[in-house]
């Protein structure tokens, strides 16, 4: 089983260069208006479809959920490696989940959430019992 996901991209080639320093991974299908990966780990079948415009980007974001730590310490070193922007977040509270991630935003703007869950959280959002409110809010789950 593999999860199929299709979004929109204005430009395939630096959507290209995203995925596959993301995944790690080199596109599975390319087409004058169209790519994809397939890929078995993390199961996911995702397809690029060429638009003129730009994406609307309303909310909401992509997650890739890893089984421990050593598997995010192991993409963080990939994505370092391969020079893609990432900003971390160790001890993250939301979504009723304490964990640690990795926040990446495609070209297009679509945000993806590379994760290990540490444990429970008693809330959706530790936005209440955060006087600083210096964090943006796109890099939060709850955002």
């Amino acid at each position: 089983m593999r999860i199929h996901i299709s979004i929109p991209a204005t430009d395939l080639d630096k959507s290209a260069v995203f995925y596959e320093k993301l995944f790690g991974q080199p596109v599975s299908k390319r087409r004058p208006d169209y790519l994809n990966f397939r890929l078995d780990q993390p199961p996911i079948h995702l397809a690029l479809v060429k638009k003129q415009e730009s994406a609307v980007v309303t909310g909401g974001h992509f997650g890739i959920e890893l089984a421990d730590g050593k598997s995010l310490s192991d993409w963080q070193t990939r994505l370092r490696l391969n020079r893609l922007d990432y900003e971390p977040e160790p001890g993250a509270q939301c979504c009723y989940a304490t964990g640690d991630k990795l926040w990446l935003t495609d070209p297009d703007g679509y945000r993806w959430e590379v994760w290990h869950r540490t444990g429970e959280f008693a809330a959706l959002s530790d936005r209440a019992n955060d006087n600083t409110k210096t964090e943006k809010p796109e890099t939060r789950c709850c955002g």
